[in-house]
């Protein structure tokens, strides 16, 4: 299958458009539609319904674009390795949720690529389930995810923990201690259904007889610099990571709500493959992570 025309095909899949596509990658939208055209001969199936109003996938079509981030992705880490092989450097990719690479891991990183100047290193922000399926696919190498794998063949070690907060802003009028039946008292601003952080919040709220549904939750975001600055502007209050506030509380913008008796620390694991063909470039990063747990996290 030919990479670069299933590459083009997810991005007409997401942007509903040939000729969108074509003019952000500077070629003719004839050629894009051929390519389109080929792709879906090669493969023996339509995979694109065409109209006025654009294009959208059939559905065989929305299985190869399913399949198709992961197949570019091993495409892309098989040609790193190639070069990498070429040139004698170690190149290692590492997965995180987003807060997690974004927040607590850039500190360490610099102290590691000062200790290991061969290496190459690659961030990306991905969900838990997306780190065990790139691990699974030997499409990253070293994963931080904040719940144990069910795979086997996944090597996991606990790093520390992160703390999650209820943020506000200093000028909210909400107590400085609440319990956690008076959450749903007061306008909050949720990170969206794809974060970790989302996901973690539902099952404790589980524990303790609650549902996101009975929140007063204003809107979702996907971002959580968008969560700051919704607080920072006094819209609601949010769950954030500490380590992504810290320098709000420090200016004194942010203030933490406490609650009573609710628990919002999550444990912070590093997930690898046991039979990676990277294993030996891998041992000294995975030992010095392990050594420094989460001291040495920004």
């Amino acid at each position: 299958m030919n990479i670069s025309a299933l590459r083009f095909y997810k991005e007409v899949v997401e942007m509903k458009s040939i000729s969108k596509v074509a003019q952000n990658s500077h070629i003719s939208q004839s050629a894009l539609s051929q390519m389109m055209q080929k792709l879906e001969s090669e493969l023996g199936y339509q995979l694109l319904n065409r109209s006025n109003k654009g294009v959208y996938p059939t559905e065989m079509g929305k299985i190869v674009y399913k399949y198709s981030g992961t197949m570019i992705r091993i495409h892309e880490k098989m040609m790193d390795e190639l070069v990498s092989h070429q040139h004698q450097l170690a190149n290692v990719k590492i997965n995180g949720y987003g807060s997690f690479i974004n927040y607590s891991l850039p500190c360490i990183m610099y102290k590691i690529k000062k200790k290991f100047p061969m290496y190459k290193f690659e961030l990306h922000s991905k969900t838990n389930e997306e780190t065990f399926n790139d691990l699974l696919n030997e499409v990253t190498d070293i994963g931080f995810v904040n719940e144990t794998p069910l795979d086997e063949s996944i090597l996991y070690d606990y790093i520390g923990k992160e703390r999650i907060v209820l943020a506000a802003s200093v000028d909210s009028r909400i107590p400085d201690t609440i319990t956690v039946q008076e959450l749903v008292k007061y306008e909050m601003i949720l990170l969206d259904s794809d974060s970790t952080l989302h996901n973690f919040l539902k099952k404790k709220l589980k524990l303790v007889g609650l549902s996101l549904d009975e929140l007063n939750i204003l809107f979702e975001i996907d971002s959580i610099g968008a969560a700051k600055s919704s607080v920072r502007n006094n819209l609601g209050v949010s769950f954030l990571p500490y380590m992504a506030i810290k320098k709000e509380l420090y200016q004194k913008e942010f203030k933490i709500v406490e609650i009573e008796d609710f628990d919002l620390d999550y444990n912070i694991y590093l997930a690898s493959r046991k039979d990676t063909k990277n294993g030996s470039n891998l041992t000294p990063i995975v030992k010095y992570f392990i050594k420094s747990g989460s001291s040495e996290f920004c």
